[in-house]
C-alpha cells in the first residue's frame, strides 16, 4: 500500500505553516527539557570530552588530514554534503520498484561524524554549517512527519525476486528504507546535541512518530522490513532510544522494547540475536547459509542498540547477550586484519585462510567492544580495540584524505570502488571514518566510578580528564616506549593498563605485571614505560584449502576490482608476524620485490623467530629491518605496519602481504 499525505497542497506551505511549525518547535523545546531520561545504568568509566582531546603523531596527521578534506574543506561542505542532500530532493531509492538503494544514509553519517568532529576541533563554523546542512533536510520533510529518499514511502520489503534477478542478476531482496531513515533520525540528533536547537529534535521526533504510527496502521512488523532478516531496519533501536531519552516519550521506548522482542523469540525465527548469543553455536551455525543473511555491519549496528537499551532499562539481560555475542565474533570471526567476518558476512572467518574485511565493520565492531569497555570496565575490550584500530581501521583510511577503502585484504591491494548506489562522492566506510577516529580519541583515557583515572592506549595525544591533564609521547608502536606525564592540582590515582601482548613490562626501569599499573599524582608526574616489543611470529594451523571459483568466499575476494586479474587467493596457509598490537607486513613501498612479498616458502610452523631493528621510511607510519630465522634458512626483508601497506588508491595488484 502506498500511502499519500493529504497534506501535499501548497496552502500547506504557507506562513500559517510555518507558524504552527515554530510553535511546536517552541514548546518542544520546553517540553523535552524537563523529560530529559537518566540512565538506569550508567557506565562504569567515563569518557573525557572530545574537546579535551587532542590527538598528536602520525595517527593525528592522518585524523586531521582526512577531517580537512572531508569534512572542513569547500569541496566537503558544496559537493560531499550536497550530494547527500540530493537524495531529499530528488528521491532515487526506489526508483527501480524492485529493489531499493542506500542513497539516504549518506546525509545522517556525514551529520553524525560531522557533529563529533565540530565537537572535536571546537569549530563554531561547522557547527554552523551542520545546522544549516540540516535545515536544507528538513525543508524536504512532509507534513506528516515523513523525511526519507525512498518516494514510496511504504516500499518496506522487496518481493518480487524474479523480477530482481532480472534487473540485478541474482534474487535481491534490497530494500533500506528504514535503515537510511534510521541515519537520518541519529544524524538530526547529533545536530541538536551540539547546537541544542529545538527544530532538530522536532523534525526527529515527527520523523520517528510518522514510522512508527505507518508500521502500525499498516499492521507490519518492523522486523519484516527490509533485508537481511530485518537487522538493518531493526538497528533503527539505538537512535530511537536516544530519541526517548530526549523527549521523554514513552512510545519510543514501547517501540523499541517490540524491536528487543523480535531479538528474543521462542520460535526461534531468524535473527533471533539476543537469544542465540546464550547458544553455544558459534554465529555461523545460527542458521543456513550465513553468507546470505549474517551481514556483519548492520548485525553489530543492532546490537549496539541492545547495549543502550541496557542502559535505559537495567536490564540486565541485555548486556550479558552482547558480552556473550563479542566472545563469539572475536572467536569464530577474527580475520587476518584483525578485524571481524570476512567481507561484511559473519562466516567463519577465523577458519579462512584470506582476509577480506570493511572498514565498516572495524568501525562498529570498535564500537562494540568500546561500549563493552565502557559498561564493564573489562580491559579485554580495549586489547581488542586497540588491534582492530591500529590494523584494519587505519589500513582503510586512504592517506590522502580524500578517499578510504571499500575493503581491506589480507594481501595483494586495497579494494576501493568509485561508485556507491549512484553517487560518487559519498560510500558507506568512507563516511563513516570519523567515528572511528573519535571513539579513539575517548579510549585514551577514561574516569571510573571510584575516581581512578585509567589510561588505556599510548597513541601521541593530549587529554583532559577528572582535573588531570595527560600528556602522551610518541614511540609505543614502533619501539614499545612511551612516556606519560601528568598533571593535577588536586591528589589523583592513575592505572595504566598494560597491554595483554606485552609478555615483559618495564615502569621507570622496573618490571610489573597484572592488568594495569597504579600510581599517585599531586602535582606533576612523568612515568615511562617499555613494553615488550619483540616480534611475535604467528603460527596458523589452518588446514589447506583449496577453493571452488564458484564458492561465496573466492567470489567475494575477487568483487569488483579484482576480476580477470592474477588469482592472488591463497590456497595454504602462512604465518604472519605481530610487533605490539601491530600486523606486519612487506611492501612495495619499502623496495620489496614482488617475489619476496608474493612467491616464498612459508616459516609457518618451522619454529621460526624474527628480530626487528626499527628504521625510518617516509612513506610508512612504523617500519623495520626484520631478520627471519628458521631451521631451514634465514631471510632479510623490510617490513611495515599493514595501515601503510596499501593504504591509497592503486592500480598496482601485487602491492604487499601479511603472510611471511
Amino acid at each position: 500500500m502506498h500511502m499519500t499525505s493529504i497534506y501535499k497542497t501548497s496552502i500547506y506551505k504557507s506562513k500559517f505553516s510555518l507558524l504552527a511549525f515554530a510553535l511546536t518547535a517552541a514548546f518542544c523545546s520546553v517540553s523535552c527539557k524537563e523529560n530529559k531520561v537518566s540512565y538506569a545504568q550508567n557506565d562504569v568509566l567515563e569518557v573525557p570530552r572530545l574537546a579535551d582531546v587532542k590527538i598528536e603523531g602520525p595517527i593525528g596527521g592522518k585524523m586531521d588530514t582526512f577531517f580537512g578534506e572531508r569534512v572542513f574543506s569547500d569541496y566537503a561542505k558544496k559537493e560531499i554534503f550536497g550530494e547527500a542532500e540530493s537524495a531529499f530532493k530528488n528521491p532515487q531509492d526506489d526508483a527501480q520498484k524492485v529493489v531499493g538503494l542506500w542513497q539516504g544514509e549518506f546525509w545522517g553519517k556525514l551529520a553524525i561524524s560531522g557533529s563529533r568532529v565540530a565537537e572535536y576541533s571546537k569549530s563554531e563554523d561547522l557547527t554552523k554549517f551542520l545546522e544549516e546542512s540540516a535545515d536544507r533536510l528538513i525543508e524536504c520533510q512532509d507534513s506528516d512527519g515523513y523525511l526519507g529518499t525512498y518516494k514510496n514511502k511504504m516500499f518496506l520489503k522487496a518481493t518480487d525476486t524474479a523480477a530482481a534477478k532480472k534487473l540485478m542478476g541474482w534474487p535481491c531482496d534490497w530494500c533500506w528504507n528504514i535503515w537510511c531513515r534510521k541515519y537520518t533520525l541519529w544524524g538530526l540528533l547529533e545536530v541538536y546535541g551540539l547546537s541544542q536547537n529545538p527544530k532538530y529534535l522536532e523534525a526527529a521526533t515527527r520523523s520517528a512518530t510518522q514510522l512508527i504510527e505507518m508500521l502500525k496502521e499498516n499492521n507490519v512488523r518492523i522486523c519484516d522490513t527490509g533485508t537481511f532478516e530485518g537487522m538493518p531496519s531493526m538497528s533503527i533501536l539505538k537512535p530511537m532510544l536516544i530519541l526517548y531519552r530526549n523527549t521523554g516519550d514513552k512510545k519510543f521506548l514501547d517501540f523499541s522494547r517490540e524491536i528487543i522482542s523480535y531479538l528474543d523469540r521462542d520460535d526461534n525465527t531468524a535473527p533471533n540475536l539476543i537469544r542465540n548469543s546464550f547458544s553455544d553455536k558459534p554465529i555461523h551455525k545460527w542458521y543456513p547459509n550465513p553468507e546470505k543473511w549474517a551481514k556483519a555491519y548492520e548485525m553489530m549496528s543492532l546490537m549496539e542498540g541492545v547495549l543502550e537499551f541496557y542502559r535505559i532499562t537495567g536490564e540486565k539481560r541485555a548486556l550479558e547477550s552482547v558480552e556473550r555475542f563479542a566472545d563469539k565474533v572475536w572467536k569464530f570471526e577474527r580475520n587476518p586484519c584483525a578485524s571481524v567476518g570476512y567481507n561484511d558476512k559473519f562466516a567463519n572467518a577465523s577458519a579462512l585462510i584470506n582476509g577480506v574485511t570493511e572498514p565498516c565493520d572495524a568501525i562498529h565492531w570498535m564500537r562494540l567492544t568500546r561500549d563493552l569497555y565502557t559498561l564493564t570496565g573489562k580491559q579485554k575490550y580495549v586489547d581488542i580495540f586497540e588491534e582492530t584500530f591500529c590494523n584494519a581501521f587505519l589500513a582503510g583510511v586512504f592517506r590522502d584524505g580524500k578517499w578510504g577503502a571499500r575493503a581491506v585484504r589480507s594481501h595483494a591491494r586495497t579494494m576501493y570502488v568509485k561508485t556507491q548506489a549512484g553517487f560518487t562522492k559519498n560510500h558507506c566506510c568512507v563516511d563513516n571514518v570519523p567515528r572511528g577516529f573519535l571513539d579513539m580519541a575517548q579510549t585514551i583515557a577514561q574516569k571510573s566510578s571510584d575516581g581512578t583515572i585509567r589510561v588505556s592506549l599510548y597513541f601521541p595525544c593530549k587529554v583532559k580528564i577528572g582535573g588531570a591533564n595527560i600528556e602522551i609521547s610518541d614511540g609505543y608502536l614502533q619501539t614499545g616506549k612511551v612516556g606519560v606525564k601528568i598533571r593535577s592540582n588536586v591528589p589523583q590515582t592513575v592505572a595504566f593498563r598494560i597491554p595483554k601482548w606485552s609478555k615483559k613490562t618495564l615502569m621507570d626501569g622496573s618490571e610489573i605485571s597484572g592488568e594495569f599499573a597504579t600510581v599517585s599524582v599531586n602535582g606533576s608526574r612523568e612515568v615511562v614505560f617499555q613494553f615488550d616489543n619483540s616480534a611475535r611470529v604467528v603460527d596458523s594451523s589452518l588446514p589447506p584449502a583449496p577453493l571452488s571459483k564458484k564458492s561465496f568466499i573466492y567470489r567475494r575476494w575477487h568483487e569488483n576490482d579484482l576480476q580477470n586479474r592474477d588469482n592472488l587467493m591463497r590456497e595454504t596457509p602462512a604465518a604472519t608476524i605481530m610487533v605490539g598490537p601491530l600486523i606486519l607486513a612487506k611492501s612495495r613501498l619499502l623496495n620489496d620485490s614482488e617475489a619476496e612479498i608474493f612467491d616464498f616458502k612459508t616459516i609457518n610452523k618451522s619454529g621460526a623467530t624474527c628480530t626487528l631493528k626499527p628504521i625510518k621510511a617516509e612513506n610508512t607510519m612504523c617500519a623495520w629491518e626484520a631478520e627471519i630465522k628458521s631451521k631451514d634458512s634465514t631471510i632479510k626483508t623490510k617490513v611495515c605496519d599493514l595501515s601503510s601497506a596499501g593504504d591509497f588508491k592503486s592500480e598496482e595488484v601485487k602491492l604487499y602481504s601479511i603472510f611471511f
